[in-house]
């Protein structure tokens, strides 16, 4: 989208835009205020007012919502998880997602997992282990399929393929 020099608006979507694509680096506000055009404070101040959050509140709450994906899909430590989204100290993280989730990251990867089912592929979607894409493979006998809990209300035993 490109920003005619008098609509504020474009210069504020194109700055929230350069936001988003830098949320899990280091971001100043300088460097989003310039895309806008704007003085920091300035910027600050129409950011705030045109989409009802700072920009650090909206820099924080991408950090926080791909913490979460990542605690809940992966089995990073929880320093690894603070590193990949963009914060340099655990403290800052943890106080940062329990003031936004309501519980410290270990809870809620521990309140989230129990929710996950490792249920095996069909037999016809198996692939065999040398399939590769990449020079990486797609499949491993080990690699479970996860199933949120509340879809396998009337398994009973194991699932027939």
């Amino acid at each position: 989208m490109a920003a005619r020099p008098g609509d504020r608006s474009g210069w504020l979507d194109l700055a929230r835009e350069f936001l988003r694509t830098s949320a899990l680096t280091s971001v100043r506000l300088e460097d989003a205020a310039a895309v806008a055009c704007m003085s920091p404070f300035h910027f600050h101040r129409s950011f705030a007012r045109t989409f009802g959050e700072t920009p650090h509140q909206f820099v924080t709450r991408l950090r926080v919502d791909r913490a979460k994906a990542l605690l809940a899909g992966t089995d990073l430590s929880v320093l690894e998880v603070c590193l990949a989204v963009g914060y340099q100290s655990a403290g800052t993280f943890s106080r940062r997602f329990t003031a936004l989730v309501g519980r410290s990251p270990s809870a809620y990867r521990h309140g989230v997992r129990p929710m996950l089912v490792a249920v095996p592929a069909p037999v016809s979607s198996r692939r065999t282990p040398g399939d590769l894409r990449d020079g990486r493979a797609l499949w491993t006998p080990q690699t479970p399929r996860f199933v949120p809990l509340c879809f396998t209300a009337g398994w009973t035993g194991t699932h027939a393929a």
